[in-house]
């Protein structure tokens, strides 16, 4: 519920603060006193465009501050908690601030997108300008309005849902099925290329120990001759190094016994006997595994060619081709596991597909249910809004499956029983559809719960008892909701729970309008003026208090 308005700086508007409560609340005024510009001061405190011509001259900038009660189980409250815009509280603050070339938009204190602010605002308020019931003419507000009386608006969040899991599916479909050609040709490729290392089979560290092995054999004779000729040399023999050192160092003991410092060079000698003895036995070992090596040169040969081969084709260095090959066979099983994907996704439309099918049937058969019983309530409502014998139908046009169903829904009115239906565009005026805006309001009280009502000129065009009527349902109206309706009509504002009367005045040289909570007596005196016009007797007077004593 709307509990207050604040408005600063708003075009005449000097400061206007505005109390309101629960039920029909009116506003009254002469032509020209502003009391559109309360709707539209409330337009912008609820994501409206701004202008900065709004700003009152002399002003540095307007402001208009909307307070809002809410229920704990509010769709607004939801909202604000999902965001974390102060949910905790029982009471919402709005605030929109418009400067001459900048505008800002504050919930609860916290600066936020002005989209935002609109998103809000369609929880809080239903709004009826004289501008803002156009939007009963597009095809979508008019699709809302029949699921809202139909209560398939479950059903039509879930469509909604599928239907866009089921474009994104789609889409990823299309998008892989796109590549198709192309990840087919390098999947082939990829192949080819695996099978020719698959058969080469390099393995980590084998280009390093293959070029080892291949100048061994290449070498072995040499080695063997040369090894043989060593272990000849240092130990074979009485020419052979390790004798001469035995010899050596015999002699030098048996000189020691005269020269002490001899003993120390014999036991170098001695140990350099134990390692030549050393040095040959490992140059035998060293022989004798060159000896029991594979002799089969050739086919190194051969293998070290391959690896040679493979690495010029693929141009890496060949110690990388077992990397390599990893690399090429991650990438041919991620093609796979794209082909994979595309069968999947097939399968996942194939399921979201039945689900929206499931969905939009569902809500199609809600739909055809609730549009005969829709027209025929709102025909009968217009009639009592005065709207004559004019006819309201619902149509529902078959279409392609959407997020919004089987089905587009049309509102059309035919003005006379033998006139054929149109669209709203094309035979309503402004006020008649704000009249057919209310028809529905009254239709759809029971169903649509929350948000505060504001008609402005709902009464245009009409008077005496079809005003007194238009009334009737308003006050009927804001038994389940909050009403605000701006009014010329007597019949109108004697219906009202609280009564706010507009005046413009000079003050200073300067135009400022002003809004007052009429007391009964007052009350009395303004519908009196409506009735009668600038004379006000006795007899208008007393006309008014019977109305407001209905």
């Amino acid at each position: 519920m709307l509990s207050e308005l604040l408005i600063r700086s708003f075009v005449v508007i000097d400061e206007l603060r505005i109390p309101l409560g629960p039920g029909l609340s009116v506003v009254t005024g002469e032509t020209g006193a502003g009391k559109s510009l309360l709707v539209d001061a409330l337009g912008l405190v609820l994501g409206a465009r701004a202008d900065g011509g709004v700003v009152r001259p002399g002003a540095d900038m307007a402001e208009v501050t909307a307070t809002f009660e809410m229920g704990p189980e509010s769709a607004a409250r939801r909202w604000l908690a999902e965001r974390d815009l102060g949910a905790e509280e029982d009471q919402c603050i709005v605030r929109r601030v418009i400067a001459p070339d900048r505008s800002r938009a504050f919930i609860n204190a916290t600066p936020v997108p002005l989209q935002q602010l609109r998103e809000l605002g369609e929880l809080l308020v239903d709004l009826h300008g004289q501008h803002e019931h156009q939007a009963l003419m597009r095809k979508d507000t008019q699709r809302a309005l029949l699921d809202a009386y139909a209560r398939a608006e479950p059903e039509a969040r879930a469509l909604a849902g599928a239907v866009c899991a089921l474009q994104s599916a789609r889409a990823r479909h299309q998008a892989l099925q796109a590549a198709s050609e192309q990840r087919k040709a390098r999947a082939s490729l990829l192949r080819y290329q695996l099978d020719e290392l698959e058969g080469l089979a390099p393995q980590v560290g084998e280009w390093q120990d293959l070029n080892a092995t291949e100048r061994r054999l290449a070498h072995a004779q040499e080695l063997m001759s040369g090894i043989t000729d060593l272990v000849a040399a240092l130990t074979e023999g009485d020419q052979a190094l390790s004798s001469g050192l035995e010899h050596a160092s015999n002699t030098l003991r048996q000189l020691a016994r005269h020269e002490p410092r001899l003993t120390e060079i014999a036991s170098l000698l001695e140990s350099a006997a134990v390692e030549t003895a050393e040095a040959s036995i490992e140059l035998n070992r060293i022989a004798g595994s060159l000896e029991s090596e594979p002799a089969d040169l050739p086919a190194l040969e051969s293998r070290v060619a391959r690896w040679h081969e493979l690495a010029r084709k693929h141009r890496v260095p060949p110690e990388e081709l077992p990397e390599f090959q990893a690399r090429l066979s991650a990438e041919h099983e991620s093609l796979q596991d794209d082909e994979e994907a595309i069968t999947g996704l097939a399968e996942e439309i194939a399921a979201r597909e039945r689900e929206a099918t499931e969905l939009a049937q569902t809500l199609g058969a809600k739909r055809r249910e609730a549009a005969p019983v829709l027209a025929r309530a709102v025909t009968d409502e217009m009639g009592r809004l005065g709207l004559g014998q004019a006819r309201f139908e619902v149509t529902l046009n078959p279409e392609e499956l959407s997020a919004n169903g089987y089905e587009g829904v049309e509102f059309l009115v035919a003005p006379a029983p033998d006139a054929p239906v149109k669209p709203l565009a094309r035979v309503a005026s402004g006020g008649e559809l704000s009249r057919i805006s209310l028809a529905l309001q009254v239709v759809l009280a029971d169903v649509c719960a929350g948000p505060a009502l504001v008609f402005d000129e709902v009464d245009v065009g009409i008077g005496g008892a079809v005003a007194e009527i238009v009334g009737l349902r308003l006050h009927e109206l804001a038994k389940t909701r909050q009403v605000l309706c701006i009014t010329h009509l007597p019949q109108v504002a004697a219906q009202g729970d609280t009564h706010l009367l507009v005046e413009k005045a000079q003050t200073e040289g300067r135009t400022i309008s002003s809004v007052e909570v009429l007391t009964q007596a007052r009350r009395i005196e303004e519908i009196a003026r409506m009735l009668g016009g600038i004379a006000v007797s006795a007899r208008t007077r007393a006309l008014a208090r019977d109305m407001l004593r209905g």
